[in-house]
């Protein structure tokens, strides 16, 4: 298991009532953070991995444990990772029953709980599943929290950046074994989805399928990578070799960092939990 903490230098949990908890759930890990809503200024963070459990796991544990997890506060968000999502214009929402759109795209939802985030532009829901026990799980230890999926901060993000871009948007939000894509092309989202992988070679094959499908010429696009890879990434190495303009997420604007936060390599792996407070 690996563990690593961050926080500023007089930071009280006792005070957490007028502060936000941000909580990101991975299939192998779990990470946290701690800001305060005035000035969007980070105060705390957690990260924890482990590839023997799954974060829910974590998640109960640590809120039996840890005393910043544990605390009670203003807001609490919880980003859940999962592959299970689809886009749905959020007017048609009041004619068709969540269920049926999931059962639609996933098949049998028997187990899971159906739940719906809405952009802030109130055009665009996603739709997603959560297995029930991890439903009840949060629920039973933060009954105020918001359960988002990890498309919305990261929708947001994109549909923001995207504008100062004159060309076509790529973001890529790469995980050991899954892939979340969104592509933008003059103001227009064009495609929003999470993909499957095994190896290097493999994710290079999807990224190549997808530049061919929607015609993204590899010298004109701007693609943004997050998530759990770095500059030294097998993934990342591969992307180099076809598109010329690769970036890693900056850290959203209006997030204050102070200087225990500054020395975090790849910030661009907490861009949900970072963002989340912003678009809620």
């Amino acid at each position: 298991m690996q563990r690593k903490e961050y926080s500023i230098r007089n930071f009280d949990a006792a005070n957490s009532y007028s502060k936000i908890l941000s909580i990101r759930i991975l299939p192998d890990g779990l990470c946290f953070v701690v800001s305060d809503p005035k000035d969007n200024k980070l105060l705390y963070m957690t990260k924890i991995i482990d590839s023997n459990r799954h974060g829910i796991d974590i998640f109960a544990d640590e809120c039996k444990s840890n005393n910043v997890l544990a605390a009670e506060y203003l807001k609490t968000h919880v980003v859940y990772e999962t592959q299970q999502f689809t886009l749905f214009p959020t007017p048609l929402l009041e004619d068709v029953e969540e269920k049926k759109i999931a059962e639609l795209n996933f098949g049998n939802v028997d187990g899971a709980t159906v739940l719906t985030d809405t952009l802030p532009t109130n055009e665009i829901s996603v739709v997603y599943t959560v297995p029930q026990r991890h439903e009840e799980t949060i629920r039973r230890n933060k009954p105020n929290a918001t359960i988002h999926n990890q498309m919305m901060p990261l929708l947001f993000n994109a549909m923001f950046n995207s504008k100062k871009c004159k060309g076509s948007y790529l973001h890529l939000n790469i995980r050991t074994s899954s892939v979340d894509v969104i592509y933008i092309e003059g103001g227009k989202l064009k495609l929003a989805n999470i993909f499957q992988y095994q190896t290097a070679d493999e994710f290079l094959f999807f990224v190549l399928g997808l530049m061919d499908n929607y015609h993204i010429d590899q010298y004109d696009v701007k693609c943004v990578v997050s998530g759990e890879v770095d500059e030294n990434s097998a993934v990342v190495d591969h992307l180099a070799r076809y598109i010329a303009k690769i970036e890693f997420s900056a850290t959203p604007k209006g997030i204050v960092e102070k200087s225990a936060f500054s020395s975090i390599k790849n910030k661009h792996q907490f861009l949900t939990i970072y963002q989340l407070p912003i678009c809620v």
